[in-house]
């Protein structure tokens, strides 16, 4: 039996554009922002110093920084895949490197203020003053924020608790107790998501993202997808037992090992 765990990155995963990108482009422009990210990618810089850079250049309001991200697009299958791990209580968090401002915002404007208010939502903390955006990093790795970290805390919290259960049916001689497994499951796009995706048991990368070009060119097993809807049958069918996760490995293996 499975029990299924759901973390998913925000910007290019769940929001299609990346709403950090927009506000940080306002400042330094795209091109200068290329650069730094090629750097990061070549290890010449860490994605931290890069983040220190981004937001230094960004000078906005709070206001005028949502007003530039209010249309970025919504994936399509997020509303009803969030409403069945709701109704399903599967666990879901929101992991990001982006500010809990914006998204906090943009859930809101997209499930309404009291169902993003209910949302776990793991981020980096910002505050605007004087047009400055001052960040507060999530932890102090070069990361900026190590996204496997709250899926190992899950993974240790998921063994204590069978621990304990395991302990209690021993001590009510119960025959008929059935081991349960964990399956994690990460959604994920671009370079901040690689120390996650390789703590995950089934990982999704955004179809043509650098995600999944980095898991292609290094043969981490993987499933593209285009929306939140494959996302969705992958998890029901995990959860309702329609699908095993050996059948997954397999087909992650699979695609991981297709000609780039």
């Amino acid at each position: 039996m499975a029990t299924v765990q759901v973390f998913s990155d925000f910007d290019g995963t769940i929001c299609l554009k990346d709403t950090g990108c927009i506000l940080i482009d306002s400042g330094m422009g795209y091109e200068n922002r290329k650069i730094l990210d090629a750097k990061v990618l070549a290890h010449e810089m860490t994605f931290l110093e890069a983040m220190h850079l981004f937001w230094d250049s960004v000078s906005l309001t709070l206001e005028e920084g949502l007003d530039l991200v209010r249309d970025a697009e919504l994936d399509p299958g997020f509303v009803a895949f969030h409403r069945y791990v709701g109704e399903q209580q599967i666990p879901f968090a929101v992991v990001s490197c982006g500010l809990d401002i914006l998204i906090q915002e943009y859930m809101a404007w997209h499930l309404g203020r009291d169902q993003a208010q209910q949302l776990n939502i793991l981020a980096n903390y910002a505050h605007v003053h004087n047009k400055k955006w001052l960040v507060t990093y999530r932890d102090d790795t070069p990361h900026a924020h190590d996204k496997s970290i709250c899926i190992r805390a899950a993974r240790k919290a998921f063994e204590e608790e069978q621990e304990t259960r395991k302990k209690m049916a021993q001590e009510q001689q119960d025959s008929q107790r059935r081991d349960e497994h964990q399956v994690i499951v990460f959604c994920g796009d671009g370079i901040s998501d690689l120390s996650a995706a390789r703590e995950a048991d089934v990982l999704f990368a955004r179809r043509g993202r650098d995600l999944e070009k980095y898991c292609r060119t290094h043969k981490l097993p993987f499933l593209p997808f285009d929306t939140f809807e494959e996302v969705h049958t992958i998890v029901q069918g995990l959860h309702e037992g329609s699908l095993s996760i050996v059948d997954i490995r397999k087909r992650q293996q699979d695609e991981c090992e297709k000609a780039i």
